[in-house]
């Protein structure tokens, strides 16, 4: 694997515009973070966790919101008016009102004052409504809605701020191997200087093995800057100030030692988010239908009322609260019912349907598209354990061609060409590792998430 160049292939973006970690806050000591703290971190500092958790608060307020529909409504009203021309009440035949009035002649009455007002006060209360009592389940299946989004924004914050970490631990062990193997090289390449110069050994040798430090210097450079663009991400899925400086705790070695994942498939695909958002999908469009169907059902409220009215032809008595104001009060039963919608409810109750149809047909897809996730997932991280015993091997062997060739060297019996080619056999095998460790740690992740488990405890 060349240097970085499997490792979060988006993230040299993200880091170019980041400045050098190691120079920033030099008095500051940095704070160091195992891969449980920085997801415990991450769980409450990361920006989509907390817009989730504002969803959360979001549909506890809905829920009261619909629960408050069926507690006493109270409204109030007060109002003047006033009636500059009064419309007039048409008498067909005034000389019932005013004998002078000649017999089927009309006359016009006013009933009315200029002025005029009203005050009241209602108190509502509902008694029945079948979508009211089918709304009170839906918000529940609301509520829950809320939380499973919830859960799965932490189920992928998880899996970014895993593989984030593991990224910048094997970029930072990378570059520790790195900083070893140029300090052999330096003590390999003094030595060998030293017998060039006693004549024991040729020039061809040492400019060989110059040429492979340089090497391995440049590649040193690109592995740091990795290093410093890994912790810039990892701090990004954290919720952590990129600005400050951080350090990791967890050791690779320790990461390898990991109890291994069970491979064998089988796992209850309830505990994927996806699969428990699918089911409550599936609920709330029970539930508008029913909602729908409870339509065809009256509706039932009580009400009551207390009010006065005012009536005068000079303003100052209706606008004296004490003046030409007469009370009245009511209390009523009223029933609601829409007999007859032309059939909108139930071509709206055919729609739900049909959209439960489709969604019981999307449940069946996931979970078939889930098993298939999860044996794809075991059979990578099958080759991924082999393909890391297999580099594991080469490490070894290549550590002990190395020490080999470099004993028969000192004494006279090996030529420093194949120190030189040791030494490179060797970096490349601990290139080639490292990748393996990293894509194994990634393939690990991966089974986690197809078995919905990354919020459970490791």
């Amino acid at each position: 694997m060349k240097s970085g160049s499997k490792i979060f292939p988006f993230i040299i973006i993200f880091g170019l515009a980041s400045p050098d970690i190691r120079a920033q806050n030099p008095s500051k000591p940095n704070p160091r973070f195992s891969l449980k703290q920085s997801i415990d971190f991450a769980l409450e500092q990361n920006v989509s966790v907390e817009n989730a958790r504002l969803d959360e608060q979001a549909a506890d307020l809905k829920v009261r919101e619909i629960t408050s529909i069926g507690f006493p409504q109270i409204s109030a009203s007060y109002g003047v008016s006033d009636n500059f021309i009064i419309q007039k009440v048409i008498v067909p035949d005034g000389s019932l009102f005013n004998p002078e009035i000649p017999k089927g002649q009309p006359l016009a009455l006013q009933f009315q004052p200029r002025y005029g007002g009203n005050a009241a006060i209602t108190v509502r209360q509902l008694l029945f409504d079948g979508s009211y009592l089918v709304g009170l389940q839906a918000v529940k299946t609301y509520r829950e809605l809320a939380v499973k989004n919830s859960e799965m924004t932490r189920t992928q914050v998880v899996e970014q701020v895993k593989k984030a970490y593991y990224g910048a631990l094997v970029s930072f062990e990378r570059l520790r191997t790195l900083d070893a193997a140029l300090q052999r090289i330096g003590k390999s390449l003094a030595e060998l200087e030293t017998l060039n110069r006693e004549g024991f050994a040729e020039q061809l040798d040492v400019d060989r093995l110059r040429v492979q430090q340089n090497n391995l210097r440049s590649q040193r450079e690109k592995v740091a800057a990795l290093c410093d663009i890994s912790l810039n991400l990892l701090k990004f899925q954290m919720g952590y100030p990129v600005a400050e400086s951080i350090q990791l705790s967890d050791s690779l070695n320790m990461l390898v030692n990991l109890r291994a994942l069970p491979l064998e498939s089988g796992f209850d695909i309830r505990k994927r988010p996806e699969m428990q958002l699918l089911m409550l999908q599936q609920t709330g469009l029970k539930l508008e239908i029913k909602s729908l169907q409870s339509a065809y059902l009256p509706s039932l409220a009580l009400q009551a009322q207390r009010g006065a009215l005012a009536g005068s032809n000079t303003f100052s008595q209706v606008r004296d609260p004490a003046g030409a104001w007469f009370a009245y009060g009511s209390l009523g039963l009223g029933v609601n019912w829409n007999v007859f919608d032309s059939f909108t409810k139930k071509y709206k109750i055919q729609q739900k349907k049909i959209e439960m149809l489709k969604s019981q047909h999307l449940t069946d897809q996931f979970r078939q598209a889930a098993w298939m996730e999860e044996a794809h997932a075991i059979t990578q991280l099958r080759n991924q354990i082999r393909s890391l015993e297999a580099q594991e091997d080469n490490l070894r062997l290549s550590r002990q061609v190395l020490t080999v060739t470099q004993t028969k060297y000192r004494e006279g019996v090996g030529s420093g060409l194949e120190v030189t080619a040791a030494e490179s056999a060797l970096t490349e095998a601990e290139s080639g590792y490292f990748g393996a460790v990293y894509d194994w740690l990634m393939a690990r992740v991966d089974l986690e998430k197809a078995r919905g488990t990354l919020l459970e405890k490791q």
